[in-house]
């Protein structure tokens, strides 16, 4: 699912490396920013190409590493690897630049295109593979990729039935799904509950807490499941994205690290 392929700058003419992944699961807010930073640094590249003043090539630098310094945060990195060489490269771009040298600044700008911004998308893009179930992305990965949406939130589903299936070792062939799977394996007399108490992300569960954690997946299926499977819903990128953090935090609150583990090993790719 990753690659890079040269995308059209607008701004600038020039093709610069982006992920084909930029399609994949990421969470909305690390996603805006990113691309604010790829913005930011073609339109900092654009002003000098087009010889602009010291000064808005500085503000644009400054605001291209303010962008960096969030997104750095918002995924619990250090300045280190493609972040490093990042702000390190905006830094001598500014410095040759106010010394008016473009011999030394140029190699800057080749790194900024050539390395530094698809090394940072790669980051994400392995920041965003740990923060996912893999199983959950697997499922969803050829109808994400294709942009049907609502196929991706129908097969989200189905995957989160296979990992209920598999908690409380419910045998497919009873035919149990949707609302009825989750009562069997959540309910008051569900065969997972007492599992579900410990061992998860959150510690130990009180009793209360196991039930909101039934009512929770319940109310996911009732609400986006079913919805999702009688009709078509058309999805944009950013509503299915919202969807797919809802059924991964089902996943979350409700296998413990030993099922996971399980899953993981034979994940079911559900078909769009």
């Amino acid at each position: 699912m990753v690659g890079l392929v040269p995308i059209l700058d607008p701004s600038t003419g020039s093709r610069t490396p982006r992920s084909t992944h930029n399609r994949g699961v990421l969470f909305i807010g690390v996603y805006r920013q990113l691309t604010a930073l790829v913005s930011g640094v073609h339109q900092v590249i654009a002003s000098v190409e087009t010889r602009a003043a010291v000064a808005e090539v500085e503000l644009r630098i400054n605001r291209s590493r303010a962008h960096l310094d969030t997104l750095q945060t918002m995924i619990g990195v250090g300045p280190t690897g493609p972040f490093n060489n990042l702000a390190r490269h905006l830094h001598w771009l500014l410095h040759y630049y106010r010394e008016d040298k473009p011999d030394g600044y140029k190699p800057d700008i080749q790194d900024l295109q050539n390395n530094d911004l698809p090394g940072v998308i790669h980051a994400v893009e392995q920041w965003a593979e740990q923060v996912f179930d893999a199983g959950l992305v697997t499922a969803v990965a050829a109808s994400w990729e294709a942009q049907h949406y609502d196929s991706a939130v129908r097969d989200a589903f189905i995957y989160l039935e296979d990992v209920l299936r598999h908690a409380a070792d419910v045998d497919p062939s009873r035919g149990l799904s949707g609302e009825r799977l989750v009562t069997e394996v959540l309910g008051p007399n569900g065969a997972f509950r007492a599992a579900l108490a410990s061992n998860g992300f959150m510690g130990d569960l009180t009793d209360g807490e196991v039930t909101g954690a039934y009512h929770f997946v319940r109310g996911a299926f009732l609400l986006f499941r079913n919805a999702t499977a009688h009709r078509r819903i058309p999805y944009t990128l950013a509503q299915a994205e919202e969807v797919m953090h809802l059924v991964n935090l089902c996943v979350r609150v409700l296998i413990p690290t030993r099922a996971s583990a399980r899953m993981e090993s034979s994940p079911r790719t559900a078909s769009s």
